[in-house]
């Protein structure tokens, strides 16, 4: 039983989806807690960071030297065009 307990909590989607679409709208924050006191709800730190550990491994925000958030995920029909169009390296 104790083997359960240990493995943690996993965010439910509509929490990352409304994490992202803050992000992909406003594209920066100077850093993490002005991200979380901008969210529509609150939520418990070890969440949120776990969240963004999530997008970070998934190539979708980076963080600068100085520890701001930026969203790097481009998606859309002109992303869709130019990734058609490029040439596939072996």
């Amino acid at each position: 039983m104790k083997a359960i307990a240990d493995k943690g909590h996993s965010p439910n989607l509509d929490t990352i989806l409304m994490i992202e679409g803050i992000l992909s709208k406003k594209h920066e924050f100077a850093s993490k807690n002005k991200l979380r006191l901008s969210l529509p709800k609150q939520l418990q730190y070890k969440t949120f960071n776990k969240i963004l550990e999530y997008l970070e491994a998934s190539n979708k925000i980076a963080y600068d030297k100085d520890g701001s958030v930026f969203w790097i995920f481009a998606k859309g029909p002109q992303f869709e065009r130019l990734e058609k169009e490029s040439v596939k390296l072996k």
